[in-house]
């Protein structure tokens, strides 16, 4: 609140404020001095000040340009033959197309020409999951025009200037997550202990999200020299922290928290031996152990949880201890094991457990999950068959569209691949034949989810396929909806030719300079 309408607020008693100093302050004061009647002053000085304002001219701030952007040997030349083919894809997506884009760069090692910068920046803002893959492509010219907009500020290496694009100490201290975690990873893998001591370091400074974000990266190269910053954020203030370390702790054998869930966990799991031979039964705990609060175990039933409390406390148990140990402890495959807890009395605990511990690293326990018929398995499918290298997926799959349509996998197949993931060679070429029978057929002019579908399929099938995906002519008598989609779907095959042909050629050439 200024002083001029805090006096007229609050009463005027002896003088009045001046907020102007030259000509006009002195014409004020002489005004001012007149009479002896303080208030009628104040509102002869403030009309003389209104009037002042009302002829004056407000100039605005001046602005200062920002340092011109440093230039980028890396950056190709707005006439490059890719330069279209780029600029189609950010401008009009979709997301896979956009993150090949950005593959497709980083393999030529050339970042964006800067002419397309603005609508890269802009698909990072809609795109979360494209930042990964866009952050190195940008280069320095990037990384200034991202710190001139707000809206792009998650590319930005710092709110008032863009450092060199190498400098990775930088990019820790002002950069944003994005570019922090992207630090953290490379540090991780080529100095575990010194990603560590930087972690530690930071930990008191750093929001939840990105806490949880940096201590799930301790899963690369996870050793036991990590044991000791683990436990220590098992105290962490963040639950959600508390279970990443949890689960990363439990996959080392040798660490205190790992032996404990073994403990609990065998003393719940037990055999006897019968005429029969041996068999295996599981019972939840019976009440809660102290020692659970320093282990992510939670005591307390949330109110929204399906499972009793007993198997609420087991289901806890079971999502922290590794696959590979019931597998030890009960000598039983996977499969086995999956048939024995659907006989269990704690079978939804210990299903619901064993799909949230399942990784990349577990794939006998993968295949099992999907050959199983328990729901829990079934509805997941798609994440499941993302955990399985390519080849592995390709197995679960029919090899002609019109079938995955009819087992309803052709959903499941698009959620298996992550964004910059294809096809196999092998399996594109399969799928030609029946992709060219939608292409002419009439099933498109009435599927919407179909025609979707149709365009995912084009950003999915392998590279080396393309050359020989025919296009049939229009008939002339589409829909509106149809013939954009087709629009669509040739402009996504012809952008995809063109990135690989164009940008394979720049490799080449780098490679004979």
């Amino acid at each position: 609140m200024n002083g001029w309408l805090k006096a007229a607020l609050v009463g005027i008693e002896g003088s009045v404020p001046m907020p102007a100093d030259g000509e006009i302050g002195a014409l004020m004061a002489t005004v001012a001095a007149q009479g002896d009647d303080s208030a009628q002053g104040f509102c002869r000085v403030a009309g003389i000040l209104a009037a002042c304002r009302l002829a004056a001219l407000s100039l605005p701030p001046p602005v200062v340009p920002p340092t011109a952007a440093a230039a980028d040997a890396q950056a190709l030349a707005d006439d490059h033959p890719a330069c279209a083919a780029l600029a189609s894809a950010f401008a009009e997506g979709p997301l896979r197309l956009q993150y090949e884009a950005c593959l497709r760069l980083a393999a030529a090692n050339v970042h964006l020409p800067a002419a397309l910068l603005p609508a890269a920046l802009q698909a990072g803002q809609r795109q979360q999951i494209l930042r990964a893959a866009l952050l190195p492509q940008l280069g320095a010219r990037g990384q200034w025009l991202a710190a001139c907009n707000p809206d792009w500020r998650y590319a930005a290496s710092s709110g008032e200037s863009a450092p060199d694009a190498n400098d990775e100490e930088q990019q820790w201290q002002q950069g944003s997550i994005e570019q922090r975690a992207q630090y953290f990873r490379a540090l991780r893998r080529r100095d575990p202990a010194a990603a560590n001591a930087l972690l530690q370091a930071q930990l008191g400074e750093l929001a939840v999200k990105e806490r949880a974000a940096l201590v799930e990266l301790l899963a690369i190269g996870l050793q036991a020299d990590d044991a000791a910053l683990l436990e220590s954020l098992l105290k962490d203030r963040s639950r959600e922290v508390r279970y990443i370390a949890a689960r990363l702790l439990a996959l080392l054998p040798d660490a205190t928290h790992a032996r404990r869930l073994r403990l609990w966990t065998a003393a719940l799991v037990t055999s006897r031996r019968g005429m029969l031979g041996r068999s295996w039964q599981c019972e939840a705990p019976a009440a809660v152990d102290p020692d659970w609060a320093g282990a992510a175990i939670e005591s307390t039933r949330p109110q929204h949880e399906t499972l009793g409390e007993r198997a609420w406390w087991l289901y806890q148990l079971v999502r922290q201890v590794p696959l590979a140990w019931w597998c030890e402890h009960t000598g039983m495959r996977a499969a086995e094991l999956l048939a024995w807890g659907a006989r269990s009395d704690w079978a939804e605990a210990l299903q619901r457990g064993w799909r949230e511990r399942v990784g990349a690293a577990d794939p006998e326990w993968i295949e099992a999950m999907l050959a199983s018929n328990a729901p829990i398995f079934r509805h997941g499918m798609s994440d499941l068959l993302a955990l399985l290298p390519m080849a592995q997926r390709e197995r679960h799959w029919p090899r002609s569209l019109a079938e995955l349509q009819k087992v309803g996998l052709l959903g499941p197949i698009i959620g298996a691949c992550a964004p910059g993931e294809t096809l196999s060679a092998g399996y594109s070429a399969a799928l030609l034949p029946s992709l060219h029978a939608l292409l002419e057929g009439d099933a498109l002019r009435q599927d919407y989810a179909l025609r979707a579908v149709l365009l995912e399929l084009a950003t999915l099938l392998h590279p080396d396929s393309l050359p020989a995906l025919r296009l049939p002519p229009r008939r002339g008598d589409e829909t509106p909806a149809l013939a954009e989609c087709l629009t669509d779907f040739q402009r996504i095959v012809a952008v995809r030719r063109a990135l690989h042909d164009s940008l394979a050629r720049s490799t080449r050439s780098t490679e004979l300079r």
